[in-house]
């Protein structure tokens, strides 16, 4: 193998662990999920929303309804949809009560978790019903919270996540069911995360590019 063959296998190899991240533009207060290969993401979730020329662009109670694609940059084709009840789009977020459901049927190949971020009021102050199912299941999965920072303002921040690593069955799609008391809601973001390699895996990887470096350097000394 060559010099230019070598530079294109470990070019290769650094875009695939590269392409594991995703940029977080939804809220500056979320985080870039660890090994997120698809994420969508929704912000700006009033009637005072403007695209990224500043041109007015509402979100709308017929579009909740529909079911509303990711508005930031790189999202993917997952839907939040209003199921029932009276969240609409106030002046600074969807205001009231309300069951709304993520659902996304573009699942990536190999992903060990779902990840979800919001920036939420809680005003009930009661527990969110916040549930995974897959494969057009019930299953009802009750998320894990990793982590929640009370803000004192219409800003908390909740991150939570469901581990799929153990499950027999490959996930071709799935829908998280978000049951919210009287609440106001400024962006959501939900990850695809892919499975960590092994240490081991990385250590091939390395031994196969050095043995691959020297057997080229061999080539061009002889």
């Amino acid at each position: 193998m060559n010099i230019t063959a070598m530079r294109i296998l470990m070019g290769a190899s650094l875009l695939a662990v590269a392409s594991l991240a995703q940029a977080n533009a939804t809220h500056d207060s979320f985080i870039d999920v660890a090994n997120s290969v698809s994420f969508d993401g929704w912000n700006q979730l009033n009637r005072n929303r403007v695209d990224t020329n500043g041109n007015a662009a509402p979100l709308t109670d017929a579009q909740l309804a529909a079911g509303t694609t990711g508005n930031v940059a790189g999202s993917g084709d997952a839907k939040l949809t209003l199921l029932s009840g009276s969240y609409y789009p106030a002046s600074f977020g969807l205001y009231g009560t309300a069951a709304i459901a993520f659902t996304d049927n573009t699942i990536a190949s190999d992903i060990s978790s779902i990840a979800f971020q919001g920036i939420i009021n809680n005003f009930s102050g009661s527990d969110f019903g916040l549930t995974l199912s897959y494969n057009g299941g019930n299953q009802a999965i009750a998320g894990t919270l990793v982590n929640f920072v009370d803000t004192s303002t219409a800003a908390d921040y909740y991150y939570y996540t469901w581990d799929l690593s153990n499950l027999s069955t490959p996930i071709s799609s799935y829908t998280l069911n978000f049951n919210i008391g009287f609440s106001q809601s400024l962006a959501f973001q939900v990850d695809q995360v892919a499975a960590v390699p092994e240490p081991s895996t990385y250590a091939m990887l390395m031994l196969g590019l050095g043995a691959v470096g020297f057997a080229a350097r061999r080539r061009k000394q002889a």
